[in-house]
């Protein structure tokens, strides 16, 4: 009687511990989803074309160490994925920075708005999402619009604007003397060589649609050093005198920071979303360089240069372990490599090829896949950014002005041999020689520049 009645309760006990068991499972388990930020693209509304690699940037958060699944992917207008989702695992509360990219190379997406998605779920299946829209335009559809800069006897510029090339190029006549431009898929803009003045074009019919003007800008000229496509979102990056400026299609003020004395502007350029502008000190001839982040503002620390810099670049990727993406080279170290953010230099192998570097900053252009373009005694050269000596070189027929990205590829202009026109030059980034793309060019033509779609 007594153990059946002790069995009994056995039981008895046995069966409440397991609904306490199932309860407790229950009250504990996790219910908080996740969180999840996109870094880049930065803006709804990018632009993106054909050919192109979207890198995107994400930060996923959770209450719990056991991490989770993350998943990217792009959806066309209607919602469909149009790319096969690319996904991973991620352990502890998060992620840490991960950057994911995509090659937009499908041949049979059609230019329409696409959302990338970043979808991530924790370990016990609360999910979370992210959202960014961008602008897509397909191959048929991207522009091969390429303009050529000249300066006349009298005083005026010329732009030589070629919509295909098959066809007799467009020339506008009798525009303020310029010596820098840049291209957006609908406006161009011009660098005033003595004013502090932006002067934007439409491209179609050479009328002014806008201009801004520096009215506090003073020193030596040209006031407006460099007129570059604002790589980040549509529009211009100018650097002048005075500092540098972000404006819109339209002459709009987006982004302004300032230089102060004896310093003063050489160029700028993009290391991800930090804005870097490279000062020297004309009385010392130092070299520094300054940046802020463009999203927040937020500036980072001034990289006072142990060396002068006689050209700098930008990369995505590279093969070397030290951090950064910004490309400097300067005759004395050949490659150095720059974290802007933090101020930490790291320099990386010598310069390929032999001779003098190009005394115009102009001629050297970092591309995104992990290579700096420069100039060095004849050659054009191509060299792999890391800790190894490597890359490509090609000679020079006459004198090297300028490096400008092109569709694809970066482009360069020379002055041939003979000295009675310019060419253009193309070297597309998988391939180790260049290729002839405008020849007969006045020899009086001073700068080029093709649609990009940032």
């Amino acid at each position: 009687m007594n153990k059946s009645k002790t069995g009994l309760q056995r039981l008895q006990w046995l069966a409440f511990l397991s609904v306490v068991l199932t309860l407790t499972s229950c009250i504990n388990r996790d219910k908080t989803p996740p969180s999840v930020s996109i870094i880049n693209p930065i803006y709804d509304g990018s632009d993106q074309s054909f050919g192109e690699i979207l890198f995107v940037q994400f930060i996923a958060d959770d209450d719990r160490d056991e991490g989770g699944i993350w998943r990217v992917e792009l959806r066309s207008e209607n919602g469909v994925n149009v790319l096969t989702s690319q996904s991973g695992l991620w352990q502890g509360q998060t992620t840490d920075t991960l950057v994911v990219p995509f090659l937009l190379n499908a041949p049979q997406w059609n230019t329409s708005t696409m959302t990338l998605a970043v979808v991530v779920d924790d370990a016990a299946g609360n999910r979370a999402a992210a959202f960014q829209d961008f602008n897509y335009t397909g191959s048929d559809d991207i522009p091969e619009t390429a303009v050529a800069l000249t300066q006349e006897l009298d005083g005026s510029s010329q732009l030589i604007v070629r919509s295909n090339p098959n066809e007799v190029p467009t020339v506008f006549s009798n525009l303020p003397l310029s010596h820098s431009l840049a291209i957006q898929q609908n406006v161009i803009a011009l660098g005033h060589v003595e004013e502090a003045t932006v002067l934007l074009l439409d491209p179609l019919t050479g009328q002014s649609v806008g201009s801004w003007t520096d009215a506090t800008t003073e020193g030596a000229e040209p006031l407006i050093r460099r007129v570059h496509p604002l790589e980040i979102q549509t529009g211009f990056l100018v650097v002048h005198a005075g500092g540098l400026v972000a404006l819109s299609t339209s002459g709009l003020l987006l982004f302004e920071r300032f230089t102060e004395a004896p310093w003063s502007p050489v160029d700028a350029v993009f290391s991800g979303n930090q804005l870097v502008i490279w000062e020297r000190n004309n009385a010392t001839q130092n070299d520094r360089l300054r940046s802020w982040n463009y999203a927040t503002g937020a500036a980072g620390p001034i990289i006072a240069l142990p060396f002068n810099v006689q050209g700098i670049g930008a990369v995505d990727s590279h093969t070397s372990d030290a951090p950064g993406g910004l490309v400097l080279i300067s005759e004395t170290q050949g490659l150095t490599l720059s974290e802007p953010s933090t101020g930490q230099l790291d320099d990386l192998c010598p310069l390929i090829g032999a001779g003098n570097l190009s005394g115009s900053h102009a001629t050297t252009r970092g591309e995104s896949n992990g290579y700096v373009i420069f100039e060095r005694g004849d050659d054009v050269c191509k060299q792999v950014v890391g800790d190894v000596s490597s890359g490509s070189q090609w000679p020079v027929s006459g004198t090297l002005l300028c490096t400008r990205p092109g569709p694809e590829s970066t482009v360069w202009l020379a002055a041939s041999s003979t000295g009675t026109e310019h060419e253009v030059w193309s070297w597309h980034s998988s391939s180790d020689t260049p290729e002839l793309v405008w020849t007969d060019l006045p020899v009086n033509t001073v700068d080029i520049g093709f649609v990009m779609i940032p």
